[in-house]
């Protein structure tokens, strides 16, 4: 079977790197570009985020387009208190040399998708997609599907009902929601599911790898931060979900839903309410809703001990 085509929606971010890292490492997706937008940190942090994070893997046939600056609903804010001031640990990098395309992210995500089919996996704040959809309200017929980390069912991680990447910009995932297409959603109460812990923490840095080295480095001060919030270190992959519901369809139970947004509201900005009554079984909306985690970090263990090791 020839590999999914897929285009990255991202704000890198801890565990967006993760993620990417995930994806280059899987024949079974061919990852066609990085588009960025605004979220944990400021655009440009998460434009030069992707580029250095293609570089580490080797990766220059991967574009990175730049995408929306600022959300549809106006600028919120960032998560450099969770994922540092640079959005990846606020670690010494290299100048990367993968290049930013001159193609915006918006007209890179309509092009490659009206060369052949192709799955979005959105990871960050719904800005580009919803702005992709406005602009070329065609597009739905060469998108397979679109693989999305947001929402949650019970609470938030924000405020008590939003969280981060719907919160950003409830306006764009209004528009993306309400999209003619196949859409799914992993939301807090699958992500909380998947973790990491201190032995992956110590086997990424058993592997004598930069990427390795480099993903144990960014993710000790993310389980700090967890540890300070919630009391422990278990190391959240939220976005990795979105990417593994990709590689493997199976891996993920999903319940057919109708999924909406609040864009107003004083406590409830941002929120998602998912209808699972059966009549909406059938839904081209689902919403994750169990992931077994031993299957999933023993994938991750193995994909991530195919980078090269250091010279």
């Amino acid at each position: 079977m020839a590999p999914t085509r897929v285009i990255i929606d991202t704000d890198p971010g801890v565990d967006d790197a993760v993620a990417i890292m995930l994806a280059l490492a899987s024949p079974e997706l061919e990852v066609l570009a990085l588009t960025t937008v605004v979220g944990n940190v400021e655009l440009e942090k998460t434009t030069l985020n992707a580029r250095r994070l293609l570089t580490l893997a080797g990766r220059s046939d991967v574009l990175v387009g730049r995408g929306c600056a600022t959300p549809i609903g106006g600028a919120s804010g960032t998560a450099a208190e969770v994922h540092g001031q640079d959005g990846l640990g606020d670690l010494a990098w290299p100048e990367p040399s993968v290049q930013e395309s001159s193609e915006d992210a918006i007209e890179m995500i309509y092009r490659l998708a009206q060369e052949a089919p192709l799955t979005l996996v959105a990871i960050g704040p719904l800005t580009n997609i919803a702005t992709l959809l406005q602009k070329h309200p065609d597009v739905v017929t060469s998108i397979e599907r679109v693989v999305i980390m947001g929402g949650a069912s019970f609470e938030g991680n924000v405020t008590a009902a939003a969280e981060f990447n719907i919160w950003v910009d409830p306006e764009a995932a209004e528009i993306v929601f309400a999209g003619a297409w196949k859409l799914d959603i992993m939301p807090l109460d699958l992500t909380h599911q998947a973790f990491l812990n201190d032995d992956d923490l110590n086997f990424l840095r058993g592997l004598d790898s930069e990427v390795g080295d480099r993903l144990a480095a960014m993710l000790e001060p993310y389980a700090k931060f967890h540890e300070e919030w919630v009391g422990n270190r278990d190391l959240i992959m939220h976005d990795a979900m979105a990417v593994y519901e990709v590689i493997d369809p199976t891996a993920i139970q999903k319940d057919g839903v109708k999924a909406d947004v609040e864009t107003s509201g004083v406590h409830s900005r941002g929120a998602t309410w998912f209808t699972r009554s059966f009549h909406h079984a059938e839904s081209s909306t689902r919403v994750g809703v169990a992931v077994h985690n031993a299957s999933f970090v023993k994938l991750l263990r193995e994909r991530l001990a195919t980078y090269p090791a250091k010279n």
